[in-house]
């Protein structure tokens, strides 16, 4: 009896540990992948904003120069030259005109007052190539923690005459606050910026900022210029799962990042939900297991009565059918538990709002498809501001959104492809053995379908914009993928509501 209890509370205490793993694993690693995207998708945005901003510090060089090249500057059409373009450029604090040896001729706004001024060596030494760059972080004329985006400045025969710079406040930049501080994370979770140098540019602890971080293997991975997931513990001694991503135009890294205590606050209280609903059964089967212990016994006890008695009239049912009846017992318990685990499987591989593949049996999927060598198409997608819908209406009608875009979508492409939430309000599309064309074609079905319905929630249609991309056997696996959220973005940048598409 002893021996069937143990080998029952053992499979039984075995079996919630594997399920706490399970669980364990499966919310780090969608933390992990959800925090990895968000900060890929924050550079992608931080990358947009800075290509911007030097295209427009192009412009302004090329409005500026005539006024440089006149025999007698005139200073305040300079001034007024200069406070147009730092309007035009709303994600720089100042905007300033220097010479070729480096001294401001004016400055935007005006009352900074740096006229005149010359700037240090150590400045004035980027520029020596005459070429458009970004610089920094340093610390300023003014002893303001910044970063420079420069532009040259050349004549009408093409002489280097000087530079316009685009300066960003690092402790209070409007453009970093809004991309950077209003995120939809919780619970500690938070987003930070590193330079090339490993200096913190942005922290949402202001006190933070300019502070130097060596001890930290994401920012070590990050300023060497690549992006992933990560669990780490920071500067500060707290375990955090990490996703970090690399921002090329400027050298900087984005790091979104939990705590894993926080990750990992639901998973107790669901464990015990799960062995509240199991206990009564176990119960149950641990005093089956009992009783059958006794009727085991009790064949041996009659038969140590007859051997005293020496009674051979006795007839001794053989014990071996109760031993099987608990190994029945045991097996049913096993299979209750396989269940259970088998379930928390399928679940690792479905997205629970919409109930469609996420990304992890998205990359089973393509993986089997490239192992067979069957040529796809792939569709990215997703909600143009929908950040909008989730802070107007509240995150539960956002939920919805969601699941009415899953509906419509399905509704399309029916037995034609597999339709993927790859996170947030992100959808991919696999178009098995479809031609290019085929998923063009279908692209800008669902995206003129989702356009004309109505979402009953906020009473109006939503927009998507998608890019369209094609994998076969001469290709790189994640090429289709890269090319394809190229094409997405690119769809964006262009006005949104549209589809672009990026073959070889």
């Amino acid at each position: 009896m002893s021996l069937s209890l143990s080998g029952v509370l053992f499979t039984i205490g075995n079996g919630y540990y594997s399920t706490y793993q399970l669980q364990k694993n499966l919310l780090i690693d969608v933390s992990l992948e959800s925090n990895r995207v968000y900060a890929e998708k924050l550079a992608h945005m931080t990358e947009s904003f800075l290509e911007n901003a030097k295209s427009q510090l192009g412009t302004g060089a090329v409005f500026v120069a005539p006024m440089l090249e006149r025999k007698v500057i005139q200073p305040a059409e300079l001034q007024s030259g200069l406070d147009q373009i730092r309007n035009m450029s709303q994600g720089f604090n100042s905007v300033s005109i220097l010479d070729r040896n480096g001294v401001i001729l004016s400055i935007s706004p005006k009352f900074i007052g740096l006229e005149g001024s010359r700037l240090s060596d150590s400045i004035t030494s980027n520029f020596e190539d005459s070429s458009a760059k970004f610089i920094g972080p340093i610390t300023g004329p003014t002893g303001t923690y910044l970063s420079f985006l420069s532009h040259p400045i050349f004549s009408k025969t093409g002489e280097y005459i000087g530079d316009l710079l685009g300066t960003i406040y690092l402790h209070e930049n409007r453009f970093l606050d809004r991309l950077l501080s209003q995120h939809g994370y919780v619970d500690g979770s938070y987003v930070y910026v590193v330079s090339p140098q490993k200096d913190l540019i942005y922290h949402p602890l202001k006190n933070r900022i300019g502070e130097k971080v060596t001890n930290n293997e994401v920012i070590n991975r990050v300023t060497k210029g690549q992006s992933g997931s990560l669990e780490v513990v920071n500067s500060k001694g707290v375990p955090m799962v990490t996703g970090y991503a690399y921002v090329k135009e400027s050298g900087w890294g984005i790091v979104a990042q939990s705590p894993r205590a926080t990750v990992l606050k639901e998973l107790d209280r669901q464990l015990w939900l799960v062995m509240k609903q199991a206990i009564p059964m176990q119960i149950l089967i641990l005093t089956f297991i009992v009783g059958s212990a006794y009727f085991i016994a009790r064949p041996l006890r009659q038969l140590a009565q007859s051997t005293t008695n020496r009674d051979r009239t006795i007839k001794i049912k053989a014990w071996f059918y109760e031993a099987y009846l608990l190994k029945k017992v045991i097996r049913k318990e096993i299979d209750f538990l396989n269940d259970k685990v088998s379930r928390f499987d399928e679940d690792r591989k479905k997205d629970a709002l919409t109930g469609l593949m996420n990304r992890r049996a998205m990359d089973e999927l393509v993986a089997d498809l490239v192992a067979q060598l069957t040529p796809f198409s792939v569709i990215f997608f997703d909600i143009d501001h929908f950040k909008y819908v989730n802070d107007e209406f509240g995150h539960d009608v956002g939920d919805d959104v969601l699941k009415a875009l899953t509906r419509i979508v399905s509704q399309k492409i029916n037995d034609e492809g597999i339709l993927i939430r790859s996170g947030g309000e992100e959808f991919i599309v696999i178009l098995p053995g479809k031609k290019p064309q085929h998923a063009i074609d279908l692209a800008e079905e669902i995206r003129v379908l989702v356009a004309q319905e109505v979402i009953p929630q906020i009473a109006r249609p939503i927009t998507i914009s998608l890019g369209v991309s094609n994998w076969n056997h001469t290709m790189e696996e994640g090429d289709a993928f890269k090319r394809a959220d190229l094409a997405m973005y690119e769809s964006k940048n262009a006005g949104r509501n549209r589809v672009t598409s990026r073959f070889y």
